[in-house]
């Protein structure tokens, strides 16, 4: 489509990056605007949103080197894996590193951490939106040849998926997938019955929209099987799973008046 937005001499801006990050931008401001709400002191919040980012975003580049299928290339050549306006990340790098890296800042700060979870849920479901269509500005994350009416054909020379054939287009059945998500959460916000729901229920429908769509993948990320499975698809049974217990264990707590029932 077009990977390259514009030059400014010998630089060159990528729709990717910008896009990438007016989707940090959105999330943190969405995320920024409901701190009151969760009880939590909104400069405090944007210190927690740099450690967030830098971490999602450390872990987003060591998941890609390790899962996406080129490990010998970086083993071979290590400075590559410094050369990250060259792309690849990982979501799933991102989410646990940057989960790891708030779950330290929360507790060391003695927050409400399922309040904070909840308040980072639809934020994290609007930037996955915006980021998917810099994928598709870029040809990134493409999918496989079709013949149906809805396929796209990428010409740019500078675009990541392969020129002149119909493909999926798989960033697109992200785009929606994750807006479809973000407008879950808004309804299910004001029904949510426990601290900690709406993360969980966000956890569990991104998983199952992010395997659905990875079916019609065909960019090298990491298959298994004769390309049965996909890295992704695997972390998604274990983030799906995980949710799943925890949604139906803190229901049950609950029911039986062990916590409270209320996510006010």
């Amino acid at each position: 489509m077009y990977p390259i937005l514009f030059k400014l001499g010998p630089i060159t801006i990528y729709t990717v990056g910008v896009l990438h990050a007016l989707a940090i931008a959105v999330a943190v401001w969405w995320a920024f605007r409901h701190t009151q709400k969760a009880g939590i002191d909104p400069k405090q919040f944007l210190d927690l949103a740099v450690i967030i980012i830098v971490w999602a975003v450390i872990g987003a580049r060591v998941f890609s080197i390790l899962f996406d299928g080129n490990l010998s290339g970086y083993l071979q050549s290590p400075h590559k894996m410094l050369m990250v306006w060259e792309g690849g990340f990982t979501f799933y790098g991102g989410f646990i590193f940057g989960l790891a890296a708030g779950v330290w800042y929360v507790q060391k700060h003695k927050w409400n951490s399922w309040k904070v979870a909840d308040l980072m849920a639809p934020a994290l479901a609007l930037g996955l939106t915006i980021g998917r269509l810099g994928c598709f500005f870029s040809g990134d994350s493409f999918g496989k040849p079709t013949n149906l009416p809805w396929a796209v054909t990428f010409t740019s020379p500078y675009s990541a998926a392969p020129t002149g054939i119909p493909l999926h287009p798989t960033q697109i059945y992200s785009v929606i997938t994750n807006f479809i998500v973000f407008g879950i959460l808004l309804w299910w916000q004001k029904r949510q019955k426990f601290q900690g729901e709406l993360f969980l229920v966000f956890m569990m429908l991104y998983a199952v929209t992010r395997s659905f769509v990875e079916v019609f993948r065909n960019d090298p990320r990491g298959v298994y099987l004769n390309g049965l499975i996909s890295t992704s698809q695997i972390i998604s049974i274990l983030v799906a799973g995980t949710a799943v217990w925890l949604y139906f264990y803190r229901s049950k707590r609950v029911r039986s008046g062990v916590i409270v029932s209320e996510a006010k």
